[in-house]
């Protein structure tokens, strides 16, 4: 007896829905079978409260590198200031003390903008040159202390906070180096080393720092502590990938925002420090303070359970899925052969891992990514210096409300990362990395056109040039992962995120031209930068609806020019199912056929998510 029509159409509908539920692993039909481990992670809980207090864990962590490389901002920053006046019988302040007082100051600094910081004159001379100062003094409205007031930083000392700021920089270009030591020795190995390194740099800084050294001296160990500091602060990449190896597909987007909005909280918690402590000092020792108890993450963070298995750690990456599985309240189904006997037969089958050396050369043999991978690698240096010169100098603008106008960039961050994130779910990806960018260019460019007559609109025009580069970046991300082919994607990204730190190592020393050689100079650069970088995307591929990434650099170069969306192959699919169901007829064992057509089906609905690596700049 056959089955009612209706019925059979309706067991189709329930099996489509069935094998479309997030809860459930599928693959595409180009992607290779779930591997065991993917279905290990699947049955022990993919998302539930084991990952939850990891992502907790490792996000409090993530704060770190935002309040490290954002404390430059205030604990360097450069307040109002004038030579100091050899007053006799009273200490020099930059506040007015007394008509007398301002007499002095009329008599000894010059007028002019462009001397009245770091000249003064030689009343003792007939013509009253002006000659350079030695001493300075500076207004403590909103900053107490700085190294720029502590070690005079400024005029011809300048650049010298600059280069800490480069130091910082060059030291976070390590990411490749940790990116081999993670592959080599394990997130956890690698991250724990980076916690180790960075919480005995902060902790012998404080202590030189208050040494009784020379300026100098210290001048120059605290440039070697934010070198190392900026190479620790790398764990952010580490970390990165430890939860996206935790957790299933669909969750790798959701778990690169958490990263990310715990990182822009690091710019809040830095500002709030120096706030209520104003003293620079201070502010660095309960930032080292904060870093202390990550030194128990060794037995706290886990180590990634597909390295584990991809090194032949079989017995360890079984105790981290019971783990897993233990605080879920999952059962692994057929435990003892997934674990004992599919895991051993994988780990014999591992695929090859790819050496810079082989990206390279990959790279360069292939005219369409060598072409593609140039305009990713410029995109990516403008990002880190727009994002960088724009975040970091937005308070040197004005003299006046140097913390609300930061927590102002803090709030247009989170707008751009949820605005990016909105984009790359709805839309295509080219389209607005390049209206970023083209109206990033603008706002960058109205900044000193309105500087002097408009305050507050070139204030809100920074503001919009810092939620704009803040989507870009992460858009940028999303999109260079998804650029590059399977084969090479991992080193790929790593190779990237180096060369991307060129252009925030230029970052400090352009903004410093707009105090040392002419106001709208660094705008003019950055804004031109942005440009060049939008005019640079319309030539890359669109890369959001396609039915795969590519897995070969064969497949690269083609871009699915021609081939169908996911959409519609799973379509045509579904209704190529269909017919061949009503001609066959139903027995009374039906249970067999829903469940060949749920495999079937299984392959037929998955669309792959990837993370927006974006993470891996802070």
């Amino acid at each position: 007896m056959s089955v009612p029509k209706v019925t059979r159409k309706r067991s189709l509908i329930d099996l489509f829905q069935r094998t479309n539920s997030p809860e459930r692993p599928v693959t595409s039909p180009s992607s290779p079978p779930t591997s065991t481990i993917d279905q290990l992670l699947h049955d022990a809980g993919s998302f539930g409260l084991y990952q939850k207090v990891q992502f907790l864990l490792v996000g409090l962590l993530a704060v770190v590198p935002a309040a490290t490389a954002f404390s430059y901002v205030f604990i360097a920053a450069t307040p109002d200031h004038r030579c100091q006046i050899d007053w006799p019988n009273f200490t020099d302040t930059f506040a007015r003390q007394s008509d007398y007082h301002q007499s002095y100051i009329n008599r000894y600094i010059p007028s002019s903008p462009k001397y009245k910081k770091c000249f003064i004159r030689d009343i003792n001379s007939t013509n009253k040159k002006l000659i350079a100062c030695k001493k300075w003094v500076f207004d403590d409205t909103f900053y107490n202390t700085t190294i720029s007031t502590e070690w005079d930083l400024v005029c011809n000392r300048l650049h010298l906070k600059a280069i800490t700021q480069n130091a910082y920089i060059m030291g976070t270009s390590g990411s490749f180096v940790t990116g081999i030591m993670s592959d080599k020795l394990g997130r956890r190995t690698t991250m724990y080393s980076l916690i180790l390194l960075l919480v005995v740099v902060l902790n012998a800084t404080q202590l030189v720092m208050h040494s009784k050294m020379s300026v100098n001296t210290k001048l120059i160990i605290f440039t070697i502590s934010r070198f190392l500091t900026g190479f620790a602060q790398t764990t952010y990449s580490i970390t990165l990938v430890l939860l996206l190896e935790m957790t299933s597909a669909n969750r790798r987007v959701l778990a690169s925002n958490i990263l990310s909005y715990f990182y822009t909280s690091g710019e809040l918690l830095i500002m709030l420090i120096y706030y209520f402590t104003r003293d620079w000092s201070i502010t660095m020792w309960i930032l080292t303070i904060y870093v202390m108890p990550f030194l128990c993450y060794y037995w706290c963070v886990p180590e990634s359970a597909r390295w584990l298995v991809s090194t032949g750690k079989l017995l360890q990456a079984r105790k981290v899925l019971q783990r897993i599985a233990y605080f879920n309240r999952r059962t692994l189904e057929n435990s003892e052969k997934k674990l004992y006997d599919d895991l051993q037969r994988e780990a014999r089958n591992r695929p090859k891992r790819y050496s810079y050396t082989y990206v390279l050369i990959s790279l360069i043999k292939s005219p369409a990514m060598r072409q593609r991978c140039l305009i990713i690698f410029y995109i990516m240096m403008t990002n880190l210096m727009l994002y960088l010169g724009i975040g970091m100098g937005i308070t040197s603008l004005t003299n006046d409300r140097p913390y609300e106008i930061f927590l102002l960039s803090i709030f247009a961050e989170l707008f751009g990362l949820c605005l990016c994130h909105f984009c790359a779910t709805k839309y295509d990806r080219k389209v607005p990395l390049i209206l970023f960018f083209t109206l990033c260019s603008v706002s960058i460019l109205t900044i000193p056109l309105t500087h002097k007559k408009y305050l507050t609109i070139s204030l809100s025009a920074a503001l919009c040039a810092k939620l704009f580069i803040s989507a870009a970046q992460a858009l940028s991300w999303v999109y260079t992962s998804e650029t590059f082919p399977t084969v090479i994607r991992s080193t790929g990204v790593g190779l990237t995120v180096s060369i991307a730190r060129v252009g925030g190592v230029w970052a400090p020393q352009i903004s410093l031209l707009a105090q040392s050689v002419w106001f709208p100079l660094p705008y003019i650069i950055f804004s031109v930068c942005s440009a060049i970088a939008a005019i640079c995307a319309i030539f890359l591929p669109e890369t959001r609806m396609k039915i795969a990434l590519p897995e070969t650099v064969r497949q690269a170069e083609e871009v699915h020019q021609h081939a169908p969306t996911y959409e519609q192959q799973s379509s045509e699919v579904e209704e190529e199912k269909f017919r061949k169901s009503k001609k066959l007829s139903v027995c009374p064992e039906v249970d067999e056929e829903e469940e060949e057509e749920s495999t079937a089906l299984e392959n037929i609905t998955h669309t792959e998510d990837v993370h927006p690596s974006e993470q891996l700049n802070k």
